[in-house]
């Protein structure tokens, strides 16, 4: 094989990587097959870092692992849909692996009918994509696919009648509005190729599966795309980047190839169901590396989606990632609480009590009386100081992290979505506030045995790990307080750094 790369890359400094490819293909279409056509995405991704790492970043892409790609096209196999469009082909992943799930001869009459068609920018990834479908299934078919070098984003690329898409979109920061694109409020508000991507599938397409960051599931900027979403119905799964990350195995042409840093993704199918609006979502879900072959599995996947199908307003802005299990007292939460903690704390300093929060929290929140040595932080300041009990505990509880993990869960925790917490505090009768004022001294009166400290950026990092019996104990009193006694020990699933494996989590950093 090394004999075969020196090859290659040879071939690229003489030829260039365009009729390289052109070689490579005609050759394992109409003659002698050098390579193996299951190895070209990843030989195609050589040649890329080998000649211009920079083109590769700016055009978006990311490697969807084979497990993946596996995954997705179970999820597309049911859905309806006679024409199957690949958009964002690449040289084609999403594509050969859905035809391979089907029966060969069924497959050839699908491409022969001229029902497969492939979308991307990059002529020679299209051209690969194109080929390799033609080797696999019949040189003769290879006038019978559809390949679109365009940009997909302009108005005149419109996907075909009754058409399925899988799709792994490019994933850009948008700097220019090109003329030639509908500019809807979605993409001006977004700013981001992915999810322009989304809308036009979602709403040309009959049914899609799609794979994407997850942040258009929670932030802001997104809120136009999921207000869309509400005329349609399906399912989202999505997945956090530590300790396993979905696109852990990706392979070359790419800066960051760091795999505990890269994007945490989310699924969506849209299945367009007659009688359902809104989408089904999952937890967020943290998986260990060991856990990824049992966890990439359908029917594992849809036992963790909750049934209500989610729509977003005014009033409900974003889609809650919650585990099933939870979902009884989230709902008793949302419907008891009157205020949020952004009436009880301001980032002002007016002179009253305050409390530190690290900007991480990975496996929970933390609030400290002192301000912590480290550069992330947030400084919150009590509007009265009778209520610093409260915002402490609250602070070292569950619940704020498990609003943080259903909201958001990315790397940093921000001061709006601290003050967005709903609050428990009217709920609190006289004998929990003296717990809660008890448990909060014990924890101060030992917050500086229970400091940890991490290196980050040739910079140590203070925070405090508290032992978990803490925030047990305040859990149970929160829980009582909304009328429920269930265990505290129920909230371990949002801290634990395994799905299957639920215990508790690691280090906050």
């Amino acid at each position: 094989m090394n004999n075969l790369i020196n090859n290659y890359l040879n071939n690229i400094k003489i030829n260039g990587l365009s009729k390289t490819w052109d070689n490579i293909l005609n050759t394992s279409l109409f003659g002698a097959r050098e390579y193996n056509v299951d190895d070209f995405g990843e030989l195609y991704e050589i040649g890329l870092e080998f000649t211009n790492k920079i083109s590769k970043k700016e055009m978006g892409k990311y490697y969807t692992p084979e497990d993946v790609a596996s995954l997705l096209s179970n999820w597309l196999l049911p859905l309806e849909g006679s024409n199957v469009c690949d958009v964002g082909c690449g040289t084609g992943n999403l594509i050969l692996n859905y035809l391979s799930k089907l029966e060969f001869d069924t497959a050839k009459e699908l491409i022969s009918g001229g029902h497969v068609f492939l979308y991307d920018l990059d002529p020679i990834a299209l051209k690969i994509c194109k080929y390799s479908i033609a080797i696999k299934y019949g040189a003769e078919l290879l006038d019978k696919i559809n390949d679109i070098k365009c940009d997909f984003l302009n108005k005149k690329i419109k996907l075909p009648n009754d058409s399925k898409v899988i799709s792994n979109p490019p994933y850009y920061k948008i700097t220019d509005f090109k003329k030639t694109w509908g500019l809807s409020e979605v993409i001006k508000d977004s700013k981001e190729l992915y999810s322009s991507f989304m809308e036009k599938i979602i709403t040309q397409s009959k049914t899609s599966v799609i794979i994407t960051p997850y942040s258009f599931i929670g932030s802001e900027k997104f809120y136009s795309l999921r207000c869309l979403m509400n005329n349609y119905n399906g399912f989202i799964v999505s997945f956090d980047n530590v300790p396993g990350n979905i696109f852990n195995g990706r392979k070359h042409g790419i800066f960051n190839t760091n795999s505990t840093n890269s994007v945490r993704a989310a699924i969506t199918v849209t299945e367009n169901k007659n009688d359902k609006k809104g989408y089904r979502i999952s937890p967020l879900i943290r998986f260990k590396t060991d856990e990824r072959n049992k966890l990439l599995n359908n029917k594992i996947l849809k036992q963790l989606i909750d049934d209500e199908y989610q729509l977003v307003s005014d009033k409900k802005r974003a889609y809650h990632k919650c585990f099933i299990e939870l979902n009884n007292i989230h709902n008793i939460w949302m419907d008891k609480s009157e205020k949020t903690l952004s009436e009880f704390i301001t980032n002002k300093n007016n002179g009253n009590k305050s409390v530190c929060v690290p900007t991480t929290c990975r496996y929970f929140t933390v609030g400290s009386s002192f301000e912590l040595q480290r550069d992330g932080k947030r400084m919150f300041y009590l509007k009265d100081d009778k209520y610093f009990d409260y915002i402490y505990t609250i602070l070292n509880s569950s619940f704020a992290y498990w609003w943080w993990r259903l909201i958001d869960g990315g790397i940093n925790c921000s001061m709006s979505l601290i003050g967005s917490i709903p609050s428990i505090y009217n709920l609190l009768d006289e004998n929990n506030k003296k717990e809660l004022s008890k448990i909060a001294k014990d924890m101060q009166k030992h917050e500086k045995e229970y400091l940890v400290y991490k290196k980050n950026a040739n910079k140590m990092q203070e925070s405090i790990k508290f032992p978990k019996e803490y925030r047990d104990k305040i859990n149970k009193v929160y829980l009582n307080a909304l009328g429920i006694f269930d265990e505290a020990k129920i909230f371990d699933i949002i801290h634990s750094s395994a799905i299957f494996n639920k215990s508790e989590g690691g280090s906050n950093e």
